[in-house]
């Protein structure tokens, strides 16, 4: 019987159990508990249910590999699980970027870094354990494809980047790219730059390619030139949802540098971005950030919220709602729920602080003490006092300002005055 791709969603991901981060997941029952539930649940806007499927499941095929490519090049969806960085699956989901321009979603478990070339790409975060996390995971999955089937946006960086090679580049750049690849590797920035800023003189319509340097100047807080980078990505592709996001971001932290109050906030940019993609988790927690610099703490909560529902519990948003709400209705709203969301938090804080060198540093010892203090657990000051790299001082005073919110219930968090007192020996 001939296989009807217009229905499948061919699930890229490891097989069997592999060990993530020292610990052993046992990915085909994440795909029968998790993955093929939620999928499976998801409406085909013409009717019909999507289909998942995986080629270790098809037994009447003699070539795993050729069903593979089959469903890598026609499925209507794929979904991509990168949790673990595996080989095989980067190599399939690079296959697929090639084939369609649409119609792939990229999952993980993890908060670990992921590769550059594809670190603009919307990764959105999933759990298998416990039941409770399970079944928010399903929901995600599902309300994500769903989305995604509707709206039926570009996905694929290669099909960006190619269109805009094909129409308007003069030569070749993959020699400037590669050889930017190979400075990042390298941890040389200076050069990576220059060799994206070489291949924009060439290729000056590509979109992809103002995205990633403006991400290369971010990193090394070069907060104007990331600001011009992003918007000409922007003016090139108005639907760039991601770009948005990085220009708000980017926007807004050149203006809190500058103390230039003509600047803009980066307010309506993260609007923008959330308007294109209601997924954007990262829009909705720096949009909150504003707000809650503006003392609009209402609407700050209310974006944090938000976020953590899209995020399914990311420990940024889930901290700043946690502090605004303790901050008006005390230790004792935080329901079992968000207890849950801590805990997941916590091991996934506790995973970046042991990393040599620690993932994110300094705001991950921040937020795992954050969430130590709201446990009244007295680790809660031992993990600033053992940070691998000291903070610079506006970073102290970042966090020293974001727990100042709780001051008023100070009484019923027992370490509050130790990891301020703490903190203010740093503060300028």
């Amino acid at each position: 019987m001939p296989v009807d791709y217009s229905k499948i969603c061919f699930i890229i991901m490891p097989f069997g159990k592999k060990m993530v981060d020292g610990k052993e997941i046992d990915f085909d029952k994440i795909y029968k508990d998790v993955f093929s539930p939620a999928i499976s649940a998801v409406d085909l806007p013409e009717g019909g249910k999507l289909i998942p499927k995986r080629t270790d499941q098809d037994y009447y095929s003699a070539n795993i590999d050729t069903e593979m490519f089959a469903y890598l090049q026609y499925s209507r969806f794929a979904f991509v699980d990168i949790t673990g960085l595996n080989p095989n699956v980067f190599y399939e989901l690079g296959i697929r970027h090639q084939a369609m321009q649409s119609g792939t979603a990229i999952f993980r478990q993890s908060d670990k870094p992921i590769p550059f070339d594809i670190s603009h790409i919307k990764a959105f975060p999933y759990e298998f354990e416990p039941v409770e996390q399970a079944e928010e995971s399903r929901q995600l999955i599902s309300k994500v494809l769903t989305a995604s089937l509707v709206h039926n946006r570009i996905d694929s960086p290669i099909q960006v980047a190619l269109a805009a090679q094909q129409e308007h580049a003069t030569i070749d750049t993959n020699k400037l790219l590669q050889d930017a690849t190979v400075a990042m590797r390298n941890d040389d920035f200076h050069t990576a730059i220059i060799k994206y800023q070489e291949a924009i003189v060439f290729d000056s319509r590509n979109p992809i390619l103002y995205q990633e340097l403006g991400l290369l100047l971010k990193g090394q807080n070069k907060w104007q030139g990331a600001i011009s980078a992003f918007i000409s990505a922007t003016n090139l592709s108005p639907k760039y949802s991601e770009a948005w996001r990085e220009l708000g971001i980017a926007q807004n932290k050149f203006y809190h540098k500058s103390k230039d109050t003509s600047l803009l906030t980066g307010k309506e940019s993260l609007v923008k971005a959330i308007e294109l993609d209601h997924n954007d988790f990262d829009a909705y927690a720096s949009l909150g950030g504003i707000y809650k610099r503006e003392l609009d703490y209402r609407e700050a909560a209310h974006m944090y919220a938000k976020s953590v529902e899209v995020s399914n519990g990311h420990p940024y948003p889930l901290l700043n709602a946690l502090l605004l709400q303790v901050k008006e209705s005390g230790l004792d709203s935080i329901s079992p729920k968000q207890k849950l969301f801590m805990k997941k938090a916590e091991n996934a804080l506790r995973k970046q602080v042991s990393d040599n060198p620690p993932y994110n540093s300094p705001w991950c010892f921040f937020d795992l003490s954050t969430i130590h203090l709201l446990n009244n657990n007295p680790e809660a000051l031992s993990v600033l006092e053992n940070m691998a790299v000291v903070p610079e001082d506006w970073q102290f005073k970042t966090h020293y300002e974001t727990l100042e919110l709780v001051e008023n219930q100070k009484g019923s968090i027992p370490m509050f005055d130790n990891i301020m007192s703490y903190l203010k020996q740093f503060l300028n």
